[in-house]
């Protein structure tokens, strides 16, 4: 790891979008198809993401793909998406209580407002709602995390290169 600074990211509908699939569906424009274990995925890279994983790493971050998903599936699915470059590590919910935090970090997801999902990327970085109390949750929640849209494919309406600025105030403060 490069220093004290890791960005967090989420990766399914903030990288990247990701549609489950049959085999004999067709591919939507702009999207690659993949499979494995029998399951098929479109999927394509949110047009900002690798401008977005570029400048966080130009600033010396560690960016950690933070994902409820299974991180072998999902290092595949950032690699076919060409997203893989700058990436520091993958964890998925088979690694859940073993993060280290740093010194300092944020985590781009998009999701956040009582989604269960959203808690439990930050329970795995050892934060429970139900340990810590609300108060100190929320407070947590409004240092270290910033909500992006989520993307589905297609139009990048809200890029993630948008969220620079707050990134840096975060991890600054």
């Amino acid at each position: 790891m490069r220093n004290g600074k890791t960005v967090f990211v989420d990766c399914n509908d903030t990288l990247i979008a990701v549609r489950h699939a049959s085999r004999s569906d067709v591919v939507p424009d702009g999207f690659k198809s993949i499979e494995r274990g029998g399951q098929w995925y479109h999927v394509q890279a949110r047009p900002s993401a690798d401008a977005f994983l570029k400048a966080v790493a130009a600033e010396a971050c560690n960016i950690v793909v933070l994902t409820g998903g299974s991180s072998r599936i999902q290092h595949l699915l950032l690699a076919l998406t060409d997203l893989d470059e700058e990436l520091d590590q993958v964890i998925g919910f088979e690694s859940s209580g073993r993060v280290e935090l740093p010194a300092s970090w944020v985590l781009v997801d998009d999701l956040q407002g009582g989604c269960s999902s959203f808690e439990e990327k930050l329970a795995m970085l050892g934060f429970k709602r139900k340990d810590i109390g609300e108060a100190r949750y929320k407070a947590l929640v409004e240092k270290h995390c910033i909500q992006c849209r989520s993307f589905k494919g297609g139009d990048d309406s809200a890029p993630l290169t948008g969220l620079l600025e707050e990134v840096r105030t975060k991890l600054a403060a």
